[in-house]
């Protein structure tokens, strides 16, 4: 049976590569199309199964076991970008070679350009325009066509954490994780429901606390937020507040009430795991 969950943050198909040395490589990744570390494991060979994102899209690599060299594999892989000329001076910057120079009309598109890797794949690249022979692959639902012109910022100690758990206790949509060199979000958009309203949040500074952590040292933060109101948080439309509740309650939501009714609908109060507050409103289409 095949599986239609689609872990957030990747496509149905991710490049895998094999390197023969991983951190040269994972360092001219980052030099020639900047792209950060998302994930790293070691596996029962002694390997390190290593994922970085590209732009809004995931690689995953591996290479070197118990620090030997590792036969390559090499592949090919296509990116659409925006600057063909910078990153083809930064590819060549970090170590690689040229294939094909920045050029006008390559592959059909304004400009592009190609360089083999230090492990001897082969990257290709350009710019995108609309034209009849190579439309985009998904038209955007009306929904998506509607510009946000409001979005939520947030703060989060630990923002990758807070993206994995506001998915499990949420069902938020991850659209892009960025992560620096220490392993902090830099900066994380999730989708909040079926339209393209969504939210932001990163993780500021190693001094930033959540409210949270406030309001166990401070004490007017303590008395400011006895009151069960949702103070400087977030208002979601769900389609069915009753298993949102349920939903988001299981996965460690600390309650703010029960479920209401009446004016302005029906809707429930919730924190999450640092302290965030949250409203999640019935939607009607009356």
């Amino acid at each position: 049976m095949t599986s239609k969950s689609i872990r957030p943050g990747f496509h149905t198909v991710t490049p895998y590569l094999i390197v023969p040395e991983l951190e040269p490589m994972i360092a001219f990744l980052k030099q020639a199309f900047d792209a950060t570390v998302h994930y790293q494991a070691t596996g029962s060979s002694g390997g390190t199964h290593t994922e970085l994102r590209i732009g809004d899209s995931m690689i995953m690599m591996s290479g070197g076991e118990n620090g030997a060299v590792r036969e390559s594999m090499p592949i090919m892989i296509f990116l659409y970008l925006a600057d063909v000329d910078g990153t083809y001076a930064a590819a060549l910057a970090a170590g690689g070679a040229t294939i094909m120079e920045p050029t006008d009309g390559a592959f059909g598109e304004p400009r592009g350009a190609g360089i083999k890797d230090i492990a001897g794949n082969q990257w290709f690249y350009a710019n995108w325009s609309a034209r009849p022979d190579a439309p985009p692959a998904v038209a955007p639902s009306p929904e998506e066509a509607v510009h946000q012109d409001t979005i939520p910022m947030l703060s989060y100690e630990d923002g990758p954490a807070a993206m994995d758990w506001l998915a499990a206790a949420f069902g938020f949509e991850e659209v892009e994780r960025w992560l620096d060199d220490d392993g902090r979000l830099a900066h994380g958009e999730m989708k909040t429901g079926p339209g393209n309203s969504r939210i932001m949040l990163a993780s500021p500074t190693p001094e930033y606390q959540s409210p949270k952590h406030l309001r166990a040292q401070y004490e007017p933060a303590q008395k400011w937020s006895a009151a069960p109101w949702v103070i400087n948080g977030v208002l979601v439309y769900v389609d069915d507040v009753d298993a949102h509740h349920t939903r988001a309650v299981q996965a460690g939501a600390t309650p703010l009430g029960q479920i209401e009714d009446g004016f302005p609908g029906r809707r429930y109060r919730v924190e999450d795991l640092e302290g965030q507050r949250w409203m999640f409103m019935q939607r009607t289409t009356q």
